[in-house]
């Protein structure tokens, strides 16, 4: 066999080998579906990438905090949809931020209907989603009346029983969570911000940089010509 043949053999084999996606269940980012793939504004802006990119993606579906410890220790794997944080800085490599963030405190409009401050006189019972930047940055603050969770499901529902006083999260993660709740957004108060961070496309430490460059540079062609925006706009995105 030539070796022309052998080359046309590899470049058009159907058995291209998958990039592997982590993808860590946080909605509206990353959302499992009651039935077919997962889905959410960050996956679809990946799969957009990857179709341009011509590069199939096998997307694996796991809790958060799950996810960025597999993506620390397996070889060659994308990630959705970390903050990059100085405590994370170290154990990942950074590709591309995809959307900006707020994470805040929120409260129930029945219980609370003025907007929340750490300050208050009284401590708050505050839910928050273990191993999230929230979190982190609660303890960081020395806050210790956490209830931790581990989806944001759960907080949505004890904030409108009363279990909580407020509740700690990325704006739209609380957005989507009252919703999936079948609570009104009108019941809602948005309080202090925590911090404002992006949210990024992340990749193992010993992901190929001209691999990296590649997803970094067709999404920023997305961001440039305005799909990246009609993605996150089908999900109600509000920037901070």
């Amino acid at each position: 066999m030539s070796l022309l043949l052998c080359l046309l053999l590899v470049l058009f084999s159907p058995f291209v080998q998958a990039v592997t996606l982590l993808a860590g269940e946080v909605p509206p980012y990353v959302i499992r579906p009651q039935q077919g793939a997962p889905t959410g504004m960050a996956v679809e802006v990946i799969e957009e990438a990857a179709r341009r990119l011509r590069e199939p993606i096998q997307i694996e579906l796991m809790p958060f905090a799950r996810a960025i410890q597999e993506a620390q220790h397996r070889s060659r794997v994308l990630l959705l949809p970390p903050v990059r944080s100085p405590d994370r800085e170290a154990m990942l490599q950074w590709i591309v931020p995809l959307l900006d963030e707020a994470f805040v405190l929120a409260s129930d409009q029945h219980y609370h209907p003025a907007p929340l401050r750490l300050d208050e006189k009284s401590p708050l019972k505050i839910g928050v989603l273990r191993h999230s930047l929230s979190h982190n940055l609660l303890q960081e603050l020395g806050v210790t009346s956490l209830e931790i969770v581990t989806t944001e499901r759960n907080n949505a529902d004890k904030l409108a029983l009363g279990r909580i006083q407020a509740w700690a999260a990325a704006w739209n993660t609380i957005r989507y969570a009252q919703q999936e709740a079948g609570l009104r957004l009108s019941e809602l108060v948005k309080g202090a911000t925590l911090a404002k961070m992006p949210l990024y496309l992340a990749a193992s430490p010993d992901f190929p940089s001209q691999e990296a460059r590649r997803w970094h540079d067709v999404i920023q062609g997305m961001r440039a010509d305005g799909s990246l925006a009609r993605i996150l706009r089908q999900y109600d995105y509000q920037a901070p």
